[in-house]
């Protein structure tokens, strides 16, 4: 470990005392958190014991969430200019030894850099927290996949709470705060951080494998990574939803809506994003919530295709109502899962292609939503451009459910195995469009103007 009182700024020697100390951490809470680290320090890389840092990481995780909501609420209701508690809040730094001075000085110098805005709705941690605490946004889901009221519903069940405590529950900011912070921020932290061996909530250098600037997740970034697997699959993020406006349209009509999921940036150097959730509660046209770390060594693509992949099955699972294997089930969940469940009476299917799906299926466990991920990374890397890597049933399917963009369609026209795919899928697109811009055109004519829901709409069966 470095030592800590060299080419540091003055007011980050001694971070991890004067931190415990202004988050009023119990002394015997302290003196645990410091002897665990001493203990932390001591490791050498050679000899290192993943049971040892288990244990380490049991002990302090939950003095480091109680400490990270104290500041927070600290940072929140006072003036507070120093720039260690801003490092704390916004990268999880703690401790000038367990970083080397140019990681320390980086993340201290970052803190004058102005985030340029993407074009998704990005949170950093600290920005979203503050949502949850104000009522902006409704907290996100559990572990358990239970969001705040679902909670309130099991402690009810279990008498824990009354009815007559809801209106106080749902509005107790410090719950809210909470659940917050010991769901989305303590499991998406471990979960993106992706290495078990080297995990800590804190920042350290051993879970860092890339110059911290360049590691750094920006909405710039984010905004062209997007951007890219957009273009290939450009229905990623539209639903079907219900369009009902008497004044503009006489009955209720599907119409395919677009709506960006919210991105939330949490402090770790990771290996991995997470598609935390895909809706809000229990409304269809709500914002799904996607978990990226802040520093990564990752292909920032990579990580977008995978999450987009698991974005899109959950929100098929969701959008369907229905159980995951139910072989009538007009949707991609259902399609893909009796795909992967019936393959050896496939007639479609050759001999080869069931070996390969037998042996993909026993890598990925049998689950259904991987064997998709893996297929779609293929579908968006190789698949968009001519390579064929998949079989005709898997290629049907994500054709059907993810089709490709206009250009890559044209691109693709001569190909002998997507020509009749996509002459048929464009054919039926071209009718379906020209009736709708005549029901537009009509509605126009009358005065009045399409709103952004009728004009997404249109734009959406245009692409």
């Amino acid at each position: 470990m470095t030592d800590k009182h060299v080419n540091i700024p003055e007011e980050l020697k001694n971070s991890m005392v004067r931190l415990l100390k202004f988050g009023e951490v119990p002394e015997d809470q302290a003196q645990l958190f410091l002897s665990q680290m001493e203990l932390y320090k001591r490791i050498k890389p050679q000899s290192f014991d993943e049971r040892e840092l288990a244990k380490i990481r049991e002990k302090i995780s939950p003095i480091f969430f109680d400490l990270y909501r104290t500041i927070f609420k600290k940072l929140l209701s006072g003036s507070y200019d120093d720039r260690l508690y801003q490092m704390f809040i916004n990268y999880a730094y703690m401790d000038e030894e367990i970083l080397n001075p140019e990681q320390v000085n980086t993340l201290y110098g970052m803190l004058d850099e102005t985030e340029t805005p993407g074009h998704y709705p990005l949170y950093n941690l600290a920005d979203w927290l503050k949502k949850i605490y104000s009522q902006e946004k409704d907290p996100s889901v559990n572990e358990f996949e239970q969001d705040y009221y679902e909670v309130f519903r099991e402690l009810k069940k279990r008498g824990e709470i009354q009815e007559a405590d809801k209106a106080a529950y749902e509005n107790d900011v410090e719950r809210r705060l909470s659940h917050e912070i010991d769901n989305l921020f303590r499991v998406g932290q471990r979960i993106c951080c992706g290495q078990v061996a080297t995990y800590l909530p804190l920042l350290h250098s051993g879970m860092i494998s890339k110059d911290l600037a360049s590691a750094r997740l920006t909405g710039e970034k984010l905004t062209d990574s997007f951007r890219r697997v957009l273009n290939v699959d450009f229905s990623a993020f539209h639903r079907e939803i219900v369009y009902y406006r008497p004044e503009l349209i006489a009955n209720k009509e599907l119409i395919m809506k677009q709506i960006f999921p919210y991105v939330i940036l949490v402090p770790t150097f990771g290996a991995r994003a997470v598609m935390w959730q895909e809706i809000t509660g229990r409304v269809r046209n709500s914002p799904g919530r996607l978990l990226f770390p802040l520093f990564t060594a990752e292909n920032l693509d990579d990580l977008v295709v995978d999450i987009m992949a698991r974005f899109r099955w959950e929100l098929s699972r969701t959008m369907s109502s229905s159980v995951q294997n139910d072989s009538h089930q007009n949707s991609l969940v259902g399609e893909y899962s009796d795909y992967i469940q019936f393959y050896k009476k496939n007639a479609e299917l050759s001999g080869e292609a069931k070996e390969k799906l037998r042996v993909q299926i026993d890598k990925y466990r049998n689950n259904a939503g991987d064997i998709f991920a893996a297929d779609y990374h293929t579908w968006v890397n190789y698949e968009s451009r001519g390579m064929l890597r998949l079989n005709k049933v898997a290629r049907n399917i994500l054709f059907k459910y993810c089709p490709f963009s206009r250009q890559i369609r044209q691109d693709l026209t001569k190909h002998p195995l997507y020509s009749p795919m996509i002459t048929r899928y464009d054919n039926i697109r071209s009718k379906k469009l020209t009736l709708m811009e005549a029901r537009y055109t009509r509605i126009v004519k009358r005065g009045l103007t399409l709103d952004a829901d009728l004009n997404g709409n249109l734009m959406f069966h245009r692409m």
